[in-house]
């Protein structure tokens, strides 16, 4: 099926998802496509600093942070803490609900901007009157794995 878009930004990283939503402020159809899936299998946009870079590591950052001053800083207010144990498996889920949090908040960003997402790998695959031909397959699973989609549009120049 195909469908015209004024401007289609391929990967919803840091740059990707800012530059798909400023189009669509400015007046112009966008479609959005990333290919970053979640554990469950669904999307994640945000690319890799959302994904597996600074987001995670600051937050990792931060819960270590809150152990370090626990174990070391808060006797200087007056504050004892005995029995201090580090739970790295509740680190990590605080890590990952801090990413989900951020993923979701751009596929908000996009509805609240009228971004159209596919949630699939896109490319180039030829030109048209004015512009070019761009495909997205798109990510599911069905039974035995991974199962791939044809969405195709065209863009406008």
């Amino acid at each position: 099926m195909a469908q015209l878009f004024d401007v289609v930004v391929i990967g919803a990283g840091p740059g990707g998802y800012i530059a798909a939503i400023r189009a669509a402020q400015l007046g112009f159809q966008v479609a959005c496509i990333d290919e970053w899936t979640n554990a469950a299998g669904g999307p994640a946009p945000g690319g890799t600093c959302t994904n597996v870079g600074c987001i995670p590591s600051k937050a990792l950052l931060q819960s270590s942070e809150h152990y370090e001053h626990a174990a070391h800083h808060f006797a200087d207010h007056g504050i004892g803490v005995k029995g201090l144990t580090m739970d790295v498996a509740a680190m990590i889920g605080r890590k990952d609900a801090v990413v989900k949090q951020n993923n979701d908040g751009i596929l908000y960003l996009f509805k609240k901007n009228k971004v159209t997402f596919f949630h699939g790998r896109g490319s180039f695959v030829g030109t048209v009157d004015n512009g070019f031909e761009v495909a997205a397959a798109a990510l599911g699973q069905r039974s035995g794995g991974a199962g791939y989609m044809t969405n195709w549009f065209a863009t406008r120049v």
